[in-house]
């Protein structure tokens, strides 16, 4: 009798710090430039988080404290302009520097205990592609050759020249695939072993990768659905007409921001189209993300920001 009543007190105090957890109010950022994210990992640059000083944090997604990673930029960067997610809480991170006479794109990788390490540095583009699983980048060579690279430890391996890829502009991950939005909107589709699925004439303006399908968000504000191989599966209206930008994909859903700052999600398989969340009135209002549990996107008043999580459940 005494064991059931230490355990029912157990079991209680344990929901009660869950709730508790579930409902403590979203940590306050200032100075966020650039945050990426991954299955229940949020990774972000901002110079304070909850009153503490900081550069470069991570969090559970969609809840938790955040955890400084990192006081400073890595050892071969000023300043971290593009995140992804690598294996084994590892983190890609991008700078770039561009001027009137050159440009110069440094690539280090941050481990799970916030070391640094260069990966290497360019005069030409390197695009940073990074899902948990899969972390890469894409980089053209003087000579116009487009390039996909794996990042292992501290290296760079070069994996395959991409012959169907001229003029790549971002690159999406996930399940070990990769979807290249080309300059003239057009998708390639691959494995991140760089063998060539398809080539999608998808008038792109940004597109996302769930475990099986290509998802678009056109120029033309449409949302356009393919299967792997470069099947059109469904082609829907979005209704925000006025303005969208940004696009993240999981399972049954798909993210992206609409006129007003407003996070709209989208069932795939029947474009039903609704506001699920505002990303608010401040400066920064970059990016959307769409993982298992649910979606997220960064709620700015004034120089303040906080990450908005919205669950599945909820998405319609």
């Amino acid at each position: 009798m005494k064991l059931t009543l230490v355990v029912a007190a157990l079991v209680a105090v344990l929901s009660a710090a869950v709730a508790d957890a579930a409902t403590a109010p979203p940590v306050k950022l200032t100075g966020l430039t650039t945050w990426a994210s991954t299955g229940s990992r949020l990774g972000y640059v901002a110079t304070s988080a909850g009153g503490r000083r900081g550069y470069l944090w991570t969090q559970t997604y969609g809840a938790g404290e955040p955890r400084p990673l990192r006081t400073t930029a890595p050892i071969d960067e000023e300043e971290i302009d593009a995140l992804a997610p690598g294996p084994n809480g590892t983190w890609g991170a991008l700078e770039r520097s561009i001027g009137n006479s050159g440009s110069t794109y440094t690539l280090d990788v941050v481990s799970s205990r916030g070391g640094g390490a260069k990966v290497t540095t360019s005069a030409q583009p390197i695009i940073l592609v990074g899902d948990g699983t899969f972390l890469g980048y894409v980089a053209v060579t003087s000579s116009g050759t487009v390039q996909l690279y794996r990042v292992a430890g501290a290296r760079g391996i070069h994996v395959a020249d991409l012959a169907g890829v001229t003029a790549p502009q971002d690159v999406a991950a996930a399940n070990g695939h990769l979807a290249v939005r080309e300059l003239d909107g057009s998708v390639v589709v691959l494995t991140d072993g760089g063998a060539q699925l398809a080539t999608i004439p998808a008038k792109a303006a940004s597109v996302a990768l769930t475990a099986n399908r290509v998802v678009v968000r056109t120029r033309d504000r449409r949302l356009v659905v393919y299967g792997l191989g470069g099947g059109l599966v469904h082609n829907w209206k979005l209704s925000a007409a006025s303005w969208t930008a940004g696009l993240a994909a999981y399972g049954a859903y798909a993210v992206y921001l609409g006129a007003n700052k407003a996070l709209h999600a989208v069932r795939l398989s029947s474009g039903s189209d609704r506001i699920v969340a505002r990303a608010g009135s401040g400066f920064f209002f970059n990016g959307v993300a769409l993982q298992k549990a649910g979606a997220l996107v960064p709620l700015s008043v004034g120089q303040t920001t906080t990450f908005r999580f919205v669950p599945t459940a909820s998405l319609g």
